[in-house]
């Protein structure tokens, strides 16, 4: 292949980005975005808007609605319900524990991105490792490693398998790659590698008695645990003679009259259980279960006097309200606070925030008796329980600061719209062919209105790593392309072997050696092409084939630390590099095995 002064060009800007993307010396949007500008001042790509391609491409729109979906999905509660779940049937073994914590992930990485997925599971397999004694580095990277393999399941799990996926559909080749095209090798591969990494792989991981991160984390059920919260949480039924029946929360004398918080409501009905907020005119009826928090004396007089059967909470009560609306988080005092001084009764507190006090922290003591008339003080801690839109609002008052971040708090009342949003996604696509790009904004757009999720979250929700990264590569998977460096490397694997077998191992561990170098959205980008051109090279080789074991590959990250799910579990883990490079160079082979055997019998 006779090489121009052009394809030298190319050659060099995909060195360069790919050492800074290796070494971060630069940030990743001006890597990303400096491509384009120098493949088009170099006359690399004569026509500018092949240079600009990347900005209207359809898998730049259609991930980035997906992370919308996907944040949603989170801030919605659909995740975190499941994860809670997962939490409670949790055993004590580890072979047990590492299996069914790999199964849940590797499920929910096929439908949200793999790295939300970790984030958000990242602190169950804190609690699970706490509660079974074992050391957090047993179930950290088994975690990490199962959301990389379940994002190979659909198209929408990683972004390599959409970006090959809009690369073939828009190729001119025959068929299309749909939403689950990828799950005939995907789920095997999915299988395979939670069963290895469940009886082999975690043979290989270390055991690191290190400090959790959990308390750093700050999340509802630490805080409850930290306050005590179950200590000094009740039931209380109200009986059909009680004199509260008919009565509003208001009126009803359980906080101004006996100093009881009432955290919510449980009431049956036709259509089932309904979780109620304590709302100051909400209307008690006979049988309704009452949530309160309080000194236990006051909990006993409030029975007798009104005639309520008392209740303990059982040790699940928090999850229970946790799971239907309410959240807990702690705020103090500002340092010029009107409120200090003041008592919470005098402030008016509940009604002028809509939310309860359950308990205060001061000079490193918990206290929950008579708290309304308690004054306060700075330094002092409060825990507060209420719906997250109330608590976001209370963090918004300058006279109070949340300790706790108020960004990451889901409403799981909405988790069921979130899940059929999420449908709206995927079903069109699948049914009727409709465009993934169009049904993933239609999706998120109502995710958007619905308030699945919050303005905030939906500025956090994109990666824009991830998004610079793509429209800055594509132009140079076309320069690679148009300048024959894609059809020059295409040639040199062909002509080492023609076997199809072989072939897929090479466009495999290409792809998977430069995801690992740089990343898996680069990788995807640049190596389609090439992918492209050999099957175009070895006769009886499908296109779709080819293309898929080089996705596959670029899946295959799990030996770096730095890649994004290895890094968000590395420094809770305790883990070394090293560790990566052992368990995830095993793991790695087995990935690489059993995709080439499955896209055999494609």
């Amino acid at each position: 292949m006779e090489m121009t002064l052009h394809a030298w060009i190319a050659i060099g800007t995909l060195a360069f980005a790919t050492t800074m993307l290796m070494t971060r010396w630069l940030p990743i949007p001006i890597t990303a975005l400096s491509i384009p500008v120098i493949l088009s001042s170099t006359g690399v790509l004569a026509d500018p808007k092949d240079a600009l391609r990347g900005f209207g491409n359809n898998a730049v729109i259609a991930i980035g609605a997906i992370f919308v979906v996907g944040a949603a999905l989170r801030e919605s509660g659909v995740a975190t319900l499941i994860a809670r779940g997962l939490q409670r049937v949790g055993g004590k073994s580890e072979l047990g524990i590492s299996f069914l914590l790999m199964s849940a992930t590797a499920i929910m990485a096929a439908f949200m991105n793999n790295t939300a997925v970790v984030a958000i599971l990242l602190p169950v397999g804190v609690v699970l490792a706490r509660r079974s004694n074992l050391a957090p580095s047993r179930l950290l990277m088994p975690l990490s490693f199962a959301a990389v393999l379940g994002g190979t399941i659909s198209l929408i799990g990683t972004a390599p398998n959409f970006i090959v996926a809009d690369y073939y559909n828009e190729g001119g080749f025959e068929g299309q790659i749909g939403i689950f095209d990828y799950a005939f090798v995907g789920i095997p591969i999915t299988i395979v590698g939670v069963l290895f990494m469940a009886f082999v792989g975690r043979r290989l991981l270390p055991t690191i008695t290190t400090a959790d991160r959990l308390a750093a984390a700050q999340l509802p059920e630490h805080v409850a645990t930290s306050y005590e919260v179950s200590d000094k949480l009740f039931t209380l039924r109200v009986a059909e003679a009680s004199a509260l029946v008919g009565v509003t929360i208001a009126a009803s004398g359980a906080r101004n009259t006996y100093g009881l918080e009432i955290v919510m409501i449980r009431r049956a009905s036709a259509l089932g259980t309904k979780w109620l907020q304590p709302e100051p005119d909400v209307r008690l009826e006979a049988d309704d279960v009452l949530y309160v928090a309080g000194d236990d004396t006051a909990v006993w007089n409030i029975c007798e006097e009104e005639e309520l059967q008392f209740g303990l909470a059982d040790p699940k009560a928090v999850d229970e309200l946790l799971g239907h609306g309410a959240t807990l988080a702690e705020l103090t005092l500002t340092p010029h606070s009107p409120a200090i001084g003041r008592t919470l009764k005098s402030m008016d507190f509940r009604k002028r925030f809509g939310v309860n006090v359950l308990a205060l922290f001061r000079r490193q003591a918990v206290l929950h008796d008579n708290l309304a008339d308690e004054p306060l003080q700075l330094g002092d801690a409060l825990l507060v329980t209420g719906t997250p839109r109330k608590v976001r609002a209370l963090g918004k008052d300058p006279d109070f600061a949340l300790l706790t971040d108020q960004s990451q708090v889901e409403d799981v009342t909405r988790a069921p719209l979130a899940f059929l949003l999420l449908l709206v996604a995927l079903v069109p696509p699948i049914a009727w062919g409709f465009p993934l790009p169009l049904s993933a904004m239609g999706a998120a757009i109502l995710m958007v209105m619905t308030r699945c999720i919050s303005r905030s979250g939906l500025r956090r929700c994109m990666d824009w790593n991830v998004l610079c990264l793509l429209v800055g590569t594509m132009p140079l998977g076309l320069a690679l392309e148009e300048q024959g460096i894609a059809g020059g490397v295409a040639g040199l694997l062909a002509g080492v072997a023609t076997e199809p077998i072989v072939i897929f191992a090479m466009l495999f561990g290409l792809a998977a050696v430069f995801s690992n170098l740089a990343s898996n959205a680069a990788a995807a980008v640049i190596m389609a092409p090439v992918a492209a051109r050999v099957a175009e090279a070895v006769p009886g080789m499908e296109p779709k084939a080819a293309l898929l074991a080089m996705a596959y590959g670029c899946s295959c990250n799990f030996i770096v630390p730095f890649a994004q799910c290895n890094l968000i579990v590395m420094a809770p883990g305790g883990y070394q590099a090293r560790d990566f490079i052992r368990t995830g160079l095993a793991l790695s082979v087995v990935m690489a095995v059993t995709t080439i055997i499955m896209l055999s019998f494609l």
